[in-house]
């Protein structure tokens, strides 16, 4: 299985710790497509990249991904575009949030039923919960 990991970069990377965890235990998936979200160093890495490339790059694991697992407890443009543009795809999606640190997520998300939102307290839940999450969640 192809995984594409999506999760607020330039909105904040207060979550880039819960974003390691998750990555780690979606390995046991598949092949994540996008692992650079839980690096430190992402944002200064695009500077010898261009905008283009990085958006064609993006558009080319999100076309041959077979999952889209989505952090979204912070607000981030760039992943609210990967949802939309996944869903557009067909793809499936299950979006994850910490509602301890965001007690409601956006509308176009939870009102769009093509999106399994689930929220939790502790990351611990999502991952001891995988093998469950990942076969009811297949389309």
């Amino acid at each position: 299985m192809k995984i594409y990991m999506s999760g607020s970069i330039y909105g904040g990377t207060e979550k880039i710790d819960t974003y390691k965890k998750l990555i780690e235990a979606l390995k046991n998936y598949g092949e994540i497509l996008d692992d650079q979200i839980a690096d430190e160093n992402t944002i200064a890495k695009e500077v010898f990249q261009n905008d283009e490339d990085i958006y064609k790059d993006l558009e080319a694991k999100l076309k041959i991904a077979d999952v889209i697992f989505a952090e979204v407890s912070i607000p981030s443009l760039g992943v609210g575009y990967e949802l939309g543009f996944a869903d557009k795809l067909g793809k499936r999606i299950i979006a994850i949030y910490d509602e301890t640190y965001t007690p409601k997520v956006s509308t176009m998300i939870r009102g769009n039923k093509r999106i399994k939102l689930i929220p939790y307290n502790d990351i611990a839940e999502i991952i001891d919960n995988l093998d469950e999450i990942i076969t009811i969640y297949k389309k």
